[in-house]
């Protein structure tokens, strides 16, 4: 069965535009629009005291004919119909206050039996020992305890958007810093490339500047070995020739020839020289910044991603005057030089403290102190202020 709603919204659909009611023989004219008859004819008869110029429609304006109205027979059997239809949801409307056993408005409800009863059925014998009130009665106290019902679910409901409002808040504070990580990693990586292409180009250049040098050591080797086996070869042809000669010319000047030859130095040349074997072994140490690199861009790194920076601002009347700090209140600096302070009862004297504004109540924070060396400084939870020492 449809409901009001929808026959209520059907009907809308079926109204003349002229009275506003649901349409009586309605009528067609040419632009297409729908009227009852006894509207449109009234509208002509108030709209059209010229004969000779043709009426317009109520709605779009167009001009039409007035003796050609069509009648709309299929719209007129819907109307019927949601005439019908209307009538049918009002009887169940009724229908719906009535004791479906013995046709009687219902006037009250049980309270043990939770059931809607007529007059007939409060006198019965079931329900005649129950306790029976009047429907608007028995409605109250169920209304207020809907109301406290509404009460703690809107309260609820308000702590669970606190909860969604609060933890959007951190996921976009976390995917904040993890864009900020992101770029660190991306510079860190990007400044790590640069200097291991400029390692590598130095590297290489030294490498290549060994392998010149080597080759020239040989070079220089080869010559001066075929130097001295062209001159060992010379002596050996001399030596084996002399001694195929007679006797008499084998004896010829043969103890000169003999010594030449035991007093012949044989000059051990080298293909690789002290210095340039040195320099090959201490190749490796020219490895050591890019180590060092390394491990600097490693621990760097790690720090960068371990750590998010606090954001700190420090009071210069608790500063001690062997600190100095910056103009924007962010780094302090040890000074052996005594610092023009004023002398408060805030102010650090025996200790070189000094205290930051605020504090931080959650999280791990770290500030670098710009003294000696860098130092990282992980700050316990406080919730007013943060000591620390230099």
């Amino acid at each position: 069965m449809a409901s009001a709603a929808s026959v209520s919204s059907l009907a809308d659909e079926v109204n003349c535009p002229v009275c506003q009611g649901t349409l009586r023989e309605p009528v067609t004219i040419d632009c297409g629009h729908n009227f009852c008859r006894v509207c449109l004819t009234r509208y002509l008869e108030i709209t059209s005291p010229d004969p000779e110029e043709p009426p317009t429609c109520p709605l779009c304006k167009e001009p039409f004919r007035p003796g050609n109205f069509r009648p709309n027979w299929q719209l007129a059997n819907v109307v019927e119909n949601i005439e019908r239809l209307k009538l049918v949801s009002q009887m169940d409307s009724d229908e719906e206050d009535v004791c479906p056993e013995h046709g009687e408005k219902v006037y009250f409800f049980c309270e043990d039996d939770e059931m809607q009863l007529c007059v007939v059925c409060r006198e019965a014998w079931e329900h005649r020992a129950h306790t029976v009130r009047f429907l608007e009665d028995a409605a109250g106290p169920y209304r207020e305890q809907i109301q406290k019902c509404l009460e703690c679910l809107r309260k609820e409901r308000e702590e669970i958007q606190a909860i969604q409002s609060r933890e959007n808040r951190r996921i976009q504070v976390l995917l904040t810093q993890v864009a900020t990580k992101k770029q660190k990693v991306i510079s860190e990586f990007a400044h790590l490339s640069q200097f291991l292409e400029e390692q590598q180009s130095i590297l290489l250049a030294q490498l290549e500047k060994l392998d010149e040098d080597i080759l020239k050591h040989r070079d220089e080797f080869d010559v001066l070995v075929t130097g001295e086996i062209g001159r060992f070869n010379t002596l050996i042809e001399e030596l084996e020739e002399k001694k195929e000669r007679p006797a008499r010319e084998l004896l010829t000047d043969i103890r000169s020839t003999l010594i030449r030859c035991e007093t012949r130095r044989c000059r051990k040349p080298v293909a690789i020289s002290p210095e340039l074997g040195q320099r090959i072994r201490d190749f490796p140490q020219q490895a050591f910044p890019l180590r060092r690199e390394m491990k600097l861009f490693l621990e760097k790194l790690s720090f960068e991603l371990d750590y998010e920076p606090a954001h700190i601002s420090l009071d210069p009347r608790t500063s001690h005057p062997k600190l100095l700090l910056s103009e924007d209140y962010q780094q302090a600096r040890f000074s052996y030089k005594w610092q023009k302070s004023p002398d408060n009862p805030q102010r650090f004297d025996r200790a070189t403290c000094v205290l930051a504004h605020g504090g931080f109540t959650e999280g791990r924070h770290t500030w670098v102190w710009m003294g000696l060396r860098p130092l990282p400084a992980i700050l316990t939870p406080i919730p007013t202020r943060h000591r620390s020492t230099v």
